[in-house]
């Protein structure tokens, strides 16, 4: 189960993480997690939730999280063509390099199936690669000038899933299929990135 606490007496076991940044000039962190690995026993990780849990399940088998699956299909509501998406609120549809619509599903709802408190930064700029699988990415980026530390990873996965909501359309020619990719500015100065083309 992971855990809130960050106390200063767990071990730190870092996670190699070589990713480029999503944002020409913005600098990647790691994000942090605190994780019960056993009862009672916490160690800090850091990477994208698959290798957090990767890492936690090598230390302790029984370690375990709940990962709901679905499907997605090409013949969902609100898709439409790529032309037409653009700014709406403070959504930014496109830019970055597309990824299959389950893909980003699929990263989601890993996200949603994890507890603990997420922490970013200090920024302005500060991009961390929070779930990565399939070639498809969230990354999480903090813009406040101090660390910032979220009451949980569903408020990434709830900003991540509007991006998926609001920028989808059908894949071109040879590649069928809903496609989605995006930036969700939240109001806390906080904003979640929605790309493919990721070496996971």
């Amino acid at each position: 189960m992971l855990v809130a606490a960050i106390a200063s007496s767990v071990a730190a076991v870092a996670i190699d993480s070589t990713a480029g940044s999503p944002i020409p000039g913005h600098k990647v962190v790691e994000i942090e997690w605190d994780i019960e690995v056993f009862p009672g026993e916490h160690k800090i990780f850091n990477g994208t939730v698959q290798e957090v849990v990767a890492k936690a399940t090598e230390l302790n088998p029984d370690f375990k999280i709940t990962v709901e699956k679905r499907a997605l299909g090409s013949s969902e509501p609100h898709v439409e063509a790529r032309a037409n998406l653009n700014k709406r609120g403070h959504i930014n549809c496109g830019y970055w390099p597309e990824t299959q619509a389950w893909t980003a599903h699929a990263n989601v709802d890993y996200l949603r199936g994890v507890s603990g408190r997420p922490r970013n930064g200090p920024g302005p700029g500060a991009c961390g690669r929070i779930a990565c699988q399939y070639g498809s990415s969230i990354w999480w980026c903090n813009d406040n000038t101090f660390t910032k530390e979220l009451d949980g990873f569903n408020a990434i996965a709830n900003s991540a899933q509007r991006i998926i909501d609001v920028c989808r359309w059908n894949g071109p020619g040879p590649n069928p299929g809903v496609f989605t990719a995006g930036q969700n500015f939240e109001d806390s100065n906080w904003n979640t990135i929605v790309r493919g083309g990721d070496n996971c």
